[in-house]
């Protein structure tokens, strides 16, 4: 059965006027659960994979501790000790592929780190509570944005799951082919 099989009325009564009235249609209502249900396991895999390494290079080896914090407390910590590039290398990662509104940029590995994990940040609270993925702003920019001084890098929502692979490979080539059949 498709969104439009159910009547809108059906629809409402389930998720909320208010709720519906974030999307275009209920087609893109459907299709925002479907994307998130495609990024959800790669979420999962590149966010402990994430916390791992950070805690790795900062000497914790307690589990327990690691598995208890946040991404936010994981992506603070990058950001205050300064391990960006002990982290991840996206030196050759280009931003201009996941936006139009990326200009080509001279940034340093620790600023696109930086950049990729606020953005991947965003993309995983809003996917793990189910905000619209598709949301644009009113001037037709992405909403998922972060902004740090002259340097503005966004996603436009077509790219989210271009942008989680490419994460993943960056991360680590092994882990690309990890939640495919076979692994």
């Amino acid at each position: 059965m498709t969104a439009g099989q159910i009547c809108a009325q059906k629809l409402e009564e389930i998720f909320s006027r208010g709720r519906l009235d974030g999307y275009k249609n209920a087609s893109e209502h459907r299709e925002n659960f479907l994307l998130i249900g495609k990024i959800g396991a790669k979420t999962g895999v590149l966010e402990v994979a994430i916390r791992n390494r950070t805690a790795k290079a900062l000497g914790i080896t307690d589990d327990k501790f690691i598995s208890s914090k946040t991404l936010g407390y994981w992506e603070r910590n990058i950001e205050t000790h300064k391990i960006h590039n002990q982290i991840l290398n996206l030196r050759s990662m280009d931003f201009r592929k996941y936006s139009k509104f990326n200009k080509k940029d001279k940034l340093l590995n620790y600023q696109k780190v930086s950049f990729a994990y606020t953005l991947f940040r965003l993309i995983r609270n809003r996917a793990f509570h189910f905000e619209n993925l598709y949301k644009i702003n009113t001037d037709g920019t992405p909403r998922l944005t972060k902004i740090n001084g002259k340097n503005i890098i966004s996603i436009m929502p077509e790219h989210i799951e271009d942008f989680i692979d490419d994460l993943i490979f960056y991360f680590d080539e092994d882990l690309v082919g990890y939640l495919e059949n076979g692994g």
